[in-house]
């Protein structure tokens, strides 16, 4: 991070304590766009759906007047299960602005993050873990209907594995402290849902003095070869002397516009990964994970 963090959430309702001095200027150290494509699309052939999804997009920019190009092509990259963790019906996790992602695979990690469209708050939250090669980091994430700053710390998962309560989730990370009320409620993968999720990267277009690099993301329901969701991504990292220059987020807009508009490989009401799986419909969850909260 650029900064050191300076206060904590010390509070379900959200209220930050200050540490008797004024919080310094945030300054994010990225900022990720992203946007959901019809998953029928890339059914029989991801690669290949993966080339057209590319060709498409280099396309509508050229429509757009893009003053720069995209390099490279999509190949397989990281393959990986994930699940994302809160309590049954009460999903306390959520409700207090918190997610909580377990992966295994090619990535082995645990991720806690805490999001909010006010910047300084998301910064000011604390989300301090305590296991190995912990990092983290302050994001904007943006979606078609929305801009989210996630601050979040991803670290080696627990030797026990994915935390089964509150509490455990509190022993690996210390910023959840302020669930501690909700301490001995269980931790369960929401839905039910295991993930299995297959990135495809390359592509990467100079943006000036920083690169935009894609992601094509796939997941499927535990062991199907069916995809349940397709995520269309690129990251734009800040700058350390130049931070985001109007250049870069000039072009960064038009590439949102385009990867927004590719026409029948957009969803129709795209939102977030986070928030599909917290709607999705499982047989274990036919009212919703989150009904009774």
């Amino acid at each position: 991070m650029k900064k050191s963090l300076a206060c904590s959430l010390m509070a379900a309702g959200m209220l930050v304590s200050v540490a008797g001095h004024a919080n310094a200027p945030v300054s994010v150290d990225s900022k990720e766009y992203k946007v959901l494509l019809d998953p029928s699309l890339f059914a029989s052939n991801p690669s290949s759906a993966a080339s057209s999804l590319l060709s498409a997009l280099k396309t509508r920019l050229t429509q757009l007047n893009f003053d720069k190009t995209i390099s490279g092509s999509f190949s397989a990259g990281n393959h990986d299960q994930i699940s994302y963790y809160d309590t049954a019906s009460t999903c306390v996790v959520r409700n207090n602005g918190y997610s909580v992602r377990y992966r295994t695979g090619d990535d082995k990690d645990i991720e806690f993050k805490f999001g909010h469209p006010d910047e300084e708050l998301s910064y000011y939250t604390d989300v301090t873990g305590t296991g190995k090669n912990k990092s983290s980091k302050l994001e904007t994430d943006v979606s078609p209907d929305k801009l989210v700053y996630s601050h979040s710390t991803e670290q080696d998962p627990a030797s026990s594995g994915a935390p089964a309560s509150v509490s455990a989730l509190i022993s690996q990370f210390s910023g959840a402290s302020v669930l501690s009320s909700y301490s001995s409620q269980a931790l369960v993968p929401v839905n039910g849902l295991v993930i299995t999720q297959q990135e495809y990267d390359g592509p990467s277009s100079d943006i000036g003095n920083s690169d935009a690099d894609f992601t094509l993301t796939i997941w499927y329901i535990g062991n199907s070869t069916t995809p349940s969701l397709v995520e269309l991504s690129y990251r734009v990292d800040a700058d350390s002397d130049t931070y985001f220059t109007t250049p870069v987020l000039q072009r960064s807009q038009v590439l949102m516009q385009a990867i927004s508009s590719l026409g029948s490989w957009n969803l129709a009401n795209s939102t977030t990964k986070t928030a599909w799986i917290y709607a999705y419909r499982s047989s274990s969850y036919p009212n919703g994970f989150c009904a009774g909260g």
